[in-house]
């Protein structure tokens, strides 16, 4: 017994050195962004700031019988919301999906409180892909500086 002691010792650490050696050193491609690159890329996606340059938006249009068939609101007093609801396409969205919905057009208007109300019109018609037809278009912004614009318009 005193024999198979030292040789089953002898093996247990043969067996233990030979799983510790198995472990491979992977290379990180020469391509691959550095760790400080990385950290720098989720700092700037934390820290993004809203590309749109209004503090409210609202939008409502209505079909012939029916009422917000399509709706646009964005609020960025404090926390940004925002909800997009388009009756006609069966589609509600709210919180980050509605702003994900809406920013891009949002974003690429670009009045002041100075612009005509039917340049804005024509402008949020074209970004939101308003189809013609509609019985009233209502639009209400509240500009960075804290100037309000509404605008409401019957189709003729």
């Amino acid at each position: 017994m005193k024999k198979l002691l030292p040789i089953t010792l002898a093996g247990s650490v043969i067996l233990i050195s030979a799983c510790a050696q198995e472990d491979e050193t992977v290379e990180e491609p020469a391509d691959a962004p550095s760790v400080e690159e990385n950290e720098a890329a989720e700092s700037e996606s934390q820290d993004e700031v809203p590309t749109i340059s209004y503090l409210e938006f609202d939008l409502e249009v209505d079909y012939e019988g029916t009422e917000n068939d399509l709706e646009v609101s964005y609020n960025a007093d404090e926390n940004v919301e925002a909800v997009y609801e388009d009756q006609r396409n069966a589609l509600t969205l709210a919180g980050d999906d509605a702003y994900q919905e809406i920013e891009p057009v949002l974003s690429e208007l670009d009045f002041t409180d100075q612009t005509s109300d039917e340049e804005i019109v024509q402008a949020v018609i074209e970004g939101f892909e308003v189809e013609e037809g509609y019985q009233s278009i209502e639009i209400e912004i509240t500009f960075e500086d804290g100037t309000e614009k509404e605008i409401e318009q019957q189709e003729e």
